[in-house]
């Protein structure tokens, strides 16, 4: 009977990836090609397919199931306002109340809130917010980086390919991020590496005349979950607010929760000018926001017809975006975050030490990733190798972004201490 539910279940998952296959534009994702889980639904920090196989899902839609699979508060209330109303263009309750409970978090300077859908849009927007504010078109972005695939920004994270050289606008540019090379996730806050000489290097350039904004991942997340030097965020705000650029700060992935603090610029002790946010804002229903002060948007000249969006701030999206705000903001939550952050950065110190596949292992909070390499060569590994990783651990119960070599660990918040030992057992016997 067992053997007749498997073939059921590989027999369903090979029609939807032919069907995947033949009708996706640009192809399967990777990391669904190279796991081969058909999933059925998800329970907490489970995904589950229609055999009843579970994996622990360490990337948890790249951020974005913040609160895991079907958190039932989150549930109730998003199927309780499906029932009332799910479009509208007009005035809500809705929307009055998600705006006073976000704005209400956030100091004066970004207290002003405008909602649209996406990380890449919301980032689009703050650009334009950024660029029409300060009458000067240029923006300073960082190598790795990542801000979303729409034609103004995309070349921020392979700033010197082939096709930047063609395409990417030319009022982008583009600086080395001083990422933290002596601390692992355990003693991350203890360090104190010099960030001079990278400022200093910025600050020097002959060809940032028009720079009117620098626009910065907090933690580079795309590329590996690496986080910067510990005074980098604070010495970069200093040199903004002497040539008179604005400080984007991308939370995309970093807000609402990730990195053990509500926002990231509260764990650097700097305060953006404008901030973007996305991922796991709405708790798995698309939400972004971009936040800046009432005078800078007022001086932007921006007017509702210029912030707005078709799905932006939609009752639904109220709905789910408030229900994930007042999980996130009770204090018992973020201690939960943090108990299990410290768990999580010991047993990835741990898995380092034990295993010559692990390379430096970094990370804040649930925002954590290491390296897999070739042992006898300290290079990263193939992706060959790393597929056979990502099998290893489906196998093992584990859903992980092994199938690049620099590896993202992102599971929901939601993770229990048992389920981020639960992770690393698998990860140790996958790699040891």
């Amino acid at each position: 009977q067992h053997d007749g539910v498997v073939g059921s279940a590989r027999r369903a998952l090979g029609r939807v990836q032919d069907a995947i296959a033949a009708h996706a534009g640009g192809g399967p994702r990777p990391i669904a090609e190279t796991t081969e889980f058909l999933v059925s639904h998800g329970a907490g920090s489970f995904l589950v397919n229609d055999s009843g196989a579970r994996l622990l899902d360490a990337v948890s839609g790249y951020g974005v199931a913040s609160l895991g699979h079907s958190h039932p508060r989150w549930v109730d209330a998003v199927v309780s306002q499906a029932n009332r109303v799910a479009v509208t263009s007009l005035h809500t309750e809705e929307l009055a109340v998600y705006l006073s409970a976000l704005g209400g978090l956030l100091p004066e300077r970004l207290g002003q809130v405008a909602l649209l859908s996406t990380g890449a849009e919301a980032v689009e927007l703050a650009v334009r917010l950024a660029q029409t504010e300060r009458g000067r078109p240029g923006v300073l972005t960082f190598a790795h980086g990542f801000h979303g695939k729409t034609a103004a920004v995309r070349y921020a994270t392979a700033p010197s390919s082939a096709e930047a050289d063609a395409l990417a606008p030319s009022w982008l540019r583009s600086a080395p991020f001083p990422s933290c090379a002596d601390h692992d996730a355990v003693d991350y806050d203890e360090c104190c590496e010099p960030v001079g000489y990278e400022l200093a290097a910025i600050e020097q350039r002959a060809d940032l005349a028009e720079i009117g904004a620098v626009l910065v991942e907090p933690v580079l997340g795309t590329s590996g979950n690496r986080p910067p030097k510990r005074g980098f965020l604070a010495g970069l705000r200093r040199l903004c607010d002497k040539r008179g650029w604005l400080l984007i700060l991308d939370e995309s992935i970093t807000g609402f929760g990730r990195t053990g603090e509500l926002f990231a610029f509260e764990r650097f002790g700097v305060v953006p000018d404008v901030m973007v946010l996305s991922k796991g804002l709405g708790g798995g229903f698309p939400l972004s926001a971009v936040c800046a002060s009432r005078e800078l948007w007022e001086r932007s000249g921006l007017t509702a017809s210029a912030t707005s969006s078709s799905f932006g701030g939609n009752p639904i999206a109220c709905a789910a975006g408030m229900a994930t705000l007042e999980i996130v903001t009770d204090a018992r939550f973020m201690a939960q975050v943090r108990a299990t952050s410290a768990r999580a950065a010991v047993r990835l110190r741990q898995l380092s030490q034990a295993s010559a596949h692990v390379a430096r292992p970094r990370g804040v909070g649930l925002m954590l990733g290491f390296d897999l390499v070739d042992p006898a060569t300290g290079e990263l590994a193939s992706a060959a190798r790393c597929a056979e990783v990502v099998r290893a651990c489906r196998d093992g119960g584990l859903l992980v972004a092994a199938h690049v070599p620099r590896v993202r660990l992102s599971p929901p918040l939601t993770l229990t201490v048992a389920e981020a030992d639960l992770l690393f057992d698998v990860l140790q016997d996958v790699l040891r």
